[in-house]
């Protein structure tokens, strides 16, 4: 069964608010200034990301990250990257990825508070890297997109 994009963004904006979105680095996207939205708009409208959803910023970077009903999208200022959520196969924390290929884990790498990078492999083994603000931010964009995964398998 294929899910609307309006079903998706609501489920999507319900579990954001069970995450206690928005944040100092984390926004609804219909909640930004009319400009921001429009700024934003301009990047996605060839890449049918759906409706975007949710856009996680870092504060110490000019990286961002915004989930939409269909695709997610990360960046630094004008350039990024966009990935279909149903290409999605796996969604791990960078230091896990780091401590299955050496074997070895650090004290850093298992500090969950300090996570904020998240390695997504799609169906062809490609790994990617996305960004949001490490601690509950972190957490509720890697839970977010889970769900989002599971809303776009059909």
């Amino acid at each position: 069964m294929q899910k609307t994009d309006e079903y998706i963004a609501k489920r999507l904006k319900w579990k954001a608010g069970k995450h206690n979105l928005p944040t100092e680095n984390s926004f609804l996207f219909d909640g930004l200034p009319t400009e921001n939205q429009n700024h934003y708009s301009e990047f996605f409208k060839n890449l049918n990301i759906g409706i975007p959803v949710l856009l996680y910023t870092h504060p110490k970077n000019d990286k961002w990250t915004m989930i939409g009903t269909r695709k997610i999208v990360w960046g630094e200022y004008d350039e990024f990257e966009s990935l279909p959520i149903s290409e999605i196969k796996e969604m791990r924390p960078k230091s896990l990825m780091e401590i299955s290929k050496t074997g070895k884990a650090t004290k850093e790498q298992v500090k969950k508070s300090e996570w904020d990078e998240l390695t997504i492999t799609n169906l062809n083994s490609e790994q990617f890297i996305i960004q949001a603000f490490k601690g509950s931010d972190f957490f509720s964009m890697w839970n977010i997109l889970l769900l989002n995964r599971q809303l776009n398998r059909e």
